[in-house]
């Protein structure tokens, strides 16, 4: 990535230039893409300009809090798309917001804004900094860059840049806890970030389903390869038991982590059209090229990817003959 404070500077300039903006994140948006979208939403509405945010398919329930969320077009895009400035925020891909090309084709300038180690530089202006903890982090180091008090992060604005940091570094627990990531931390409570509804919604709400499919999952976790990978199995079977959908399944993956000497855990969800897998690892494995194997991409202690046209037990078998491949070389 060029000189941050230049690469900044570029999007300032988009900024100011735009006047009617389209403005994503990544599909099954996540904290960080949701609160990125909403807090730059609010910036260049605070700056006169005229913002269509959209998120696809759907919002959790557990980001239903965020302020400013009745902004966002969820799996609606607009009939006569005319923006001269699209904004994708966390996406590795110009695919990764969804079918958008009736957008991005028209736009005169598109910024891609992301954190992703694998990340294509597809924008009219790009700024990909792998070494950002989220791009929270990233978005308000731009505000900070404006040079204007005035653009600083709003209470609302700072309420949904932190949940976009908290959540991606695990509440400062996960590697990408840096010092930068503590201090953008620190200023966003200071410019009144709701600190304590981000936590009760985010880590101490869960709903008696949740916690249901919680159980089962926990049931059905099996230990492989000398207990360095944990595997958990999600059928269509184990959803329609407590009426749940794969959409509740926020935080299973991290349980197994919890064990020591558990290198990799998995996550694998078997969905009407497809098999989604998430990915985590307590460090000494970087899950992001497992799932890159397959397809997926993420971070290096979390990570995900989706298969079409094979049935959950022919993916459990590949991934673990992967994860295999990679645990037996820590030794």
């Amino acid at each position: 990535m060029q000189n941050r404070e230049e690469s900044l500077r570029r999007i300032w300039k988009a900024l100011r230039a735009g006047n009617k903006f389209f403005i994503a994140g990544h599909l099954n948006p996540d904290g960080d893409s949701l609160g990125c979208t909403l807090a730059v939403t609010s910036l260049l509405e605070r700056l006169g300009k005229t913002v269509y945010a959209y998120a696809a398919p759907a919002i959790g329930n557990d980001l239903k809090f965020l302020p400013g969320l009745e902004k966002i077009h969820v799996g609606v895009l607009p009939e006569h798309p005319d923006f001269d400035t699209v904004i994708l925020l966390e996406c590795s891909d110009r695919q990764r917001g969804g079918d958008l090309e009736s957008v991005l084709t028209r736009a005169k300038t598109l910024v891609n804004i992301d954190h992703h180690l694998v990340s294509d530089a597809y924008g009219d202006v790009n700024h990909i900094d792998s070494v950002a903890s989220s791009t929270a982090e990233i978005i308000f180091q731009l505000f900070e860059e404006s040079e204007d008090e005035h653009c600083l992060p709003t209470p609302d604005e700072a309420t949904c840049l932190y949940t976009g940091l908290v959540t991606d570094t695990g509440r400062f627990v996960h590697s990408n806890t840096t010092a930068e990531a503590l201090r953008v931390g620190s200023a966003l409570v200071a410019l009144g970030a709701d600190v304590n509804q981000i936590n009760q919604v985010i880590y101490f709400t869960k709903s008696y389903i949740e916690l249901k499919l919680l159980g089962r999952a926990l049931e059905k976790m099996e230990m492989r390869f000398d207990n360095k990978y944990s595997q958990i199995i999600l059928t269509r079977r184990d959803f329609e038991a407590f009426g749940a959908t794969p959409a509740q399944t926020q935080g299973i993956v991290s349980q197994p982590t919890m064990i020591p000497g558990v290198e990799v855990s998995a996550l694998i969800k078997e969905e009407p059209d497809k098999v989604s897998v998430n990915l985590r690892s307590r460090g000494g494995v970087d899950v992001s090229r497992i799932a890159q194997t397959f397809g997926g991409g993420g971070h290096a202690r979390a990570s995900g990817f989706k298969v079409t046209g094979k049935t959950v037990d022919e993916v459990a078998d590949a991934l673990a003959e992967v994860v295999h491949h990679v645990v037996k070389s820590i030794g």
